[in-house]
């Protein structure tokens, strides 16, 4: 992979975990200043917590991996295992931060809970063929 495509590839990893682990922290927030005081709010703010600090941890590695790149102008192979995790990391968080999207609508009504849910689970396996067919690609 050339210096330009690996750099590339980073900083849309870094850019995706960002904008979704602020998402993730704007979630927390909003859970805990309400007044409800539900198990289900208290589930809400553990699974964004969880999908918040992955998306974190991946951000972290991309930003890292990228530098690396950048200062040393060459793709490294002492990097690939770093990179990697940070991209399990990243999809491992997103499917979290679904399942969060999902849980949150039983907080409204029993409606809200199963079409959230729903399109989560959908989203899910979306995602999921999507990541598939990509990987089958690389392999």
């Amino acid at each position: 992979m050339t210096v330009e495509n690996y750099l590339a590839e980073a900083g849309a990893f870094a850019t995706l975990a960002g904008l979704l682990a602020g998402f993730g922290l704007t979630a927390v927030i909003q859970f805990l200043v309400t007044e409800n005081k539900s198990k289900l709010v208290t589930a809400c703010i553990i699974v964004f917590s969880i999908s918040t600090v992955l998306f974190t941890y991946s951000l972290i590695v991309s930003i890292l991996s990228f530098a690396a790149t950048a200062e040393l102008n060459e793709v490294r192979a002492e990097l690939d295992l770093l990179s990697i995790g940070g991209f399990l990391i990243l999809v491992t968080a997103i499917f979290v931060f679904l399942g969060g999207i999902g849980l949150s609508g039983w907080i409204r009504s029993k409606a809200a809970g199963i079409t959230t849910s729903a399109f989560a689970i959908i989203t899910m396996c979306l995602t999921a063929s999507a990541l598939w067919s990509v990987l089958s690609l690389l392999s």
